[in-house]
């Protein structure tokens, strides 16, 4: 019986580690977003902070099965349909894709250095220089 209870843990267990949390630059004044605004600012349909301060969305690798928890719980969105979401964009407005970081340490790096970067780490991220950790609020 046992075999069976730690196959089951196993199976489960990248399920728990999916769950992402929302930085942003440490000189962005908000301490919380709707999941709206996080897909507007991800597809870009809203490409300035209400301060004015233009939107820097860093995104997760497409290994990271992260990216696809935070694709389907904020975008609404398969990675495919993303895919061919930044497809079209690139070819009718120019608009390309969030650069993808494979790491959660190179993701808090770079939205330490933009003060308009907004980007998404796994939960099992602590706290970086320059970058805090947002609340969702409900929309």
């Amino acid at each position: 019986m046992k075999p069976l209870i730690i196959f089951f843990l196993l199976s489960f267990s990248p399920l728990i580690a999916q769950d992402v949390v929302i930085i942003v630059n440490e000189q962005n004044p908000i301490t919380e977003i709707t999941r709206d605004q996080i897909r507007n600012f991800f597809l870009k349909n809203v490409r300035q902070w209400p301060s004015g301060t233009p939107v820097r969305f860093f995104d997760m690798s497409d290994t990271r099965e992260e990216r696809r928890y935070f694709l389907r719980q904020y975008v609404k969105k398969t990675p495919r349909e993303v895919d061919l979401y930044w497809i079209g964009q690139k070819l009718y407005s120019g608009n390309s894709a969030p650069l993808q970081i494979s790491s959660d340490a190179m993701i808090a790096g770079v939205v330490s250095r933009f003060p308009g970067a907004i980007g998404y780490v796994s939960s099992a991220f602590t706290e970086a220089p320059g970058v805090k950790k947002i609340s969702i609020k409900k929309d």
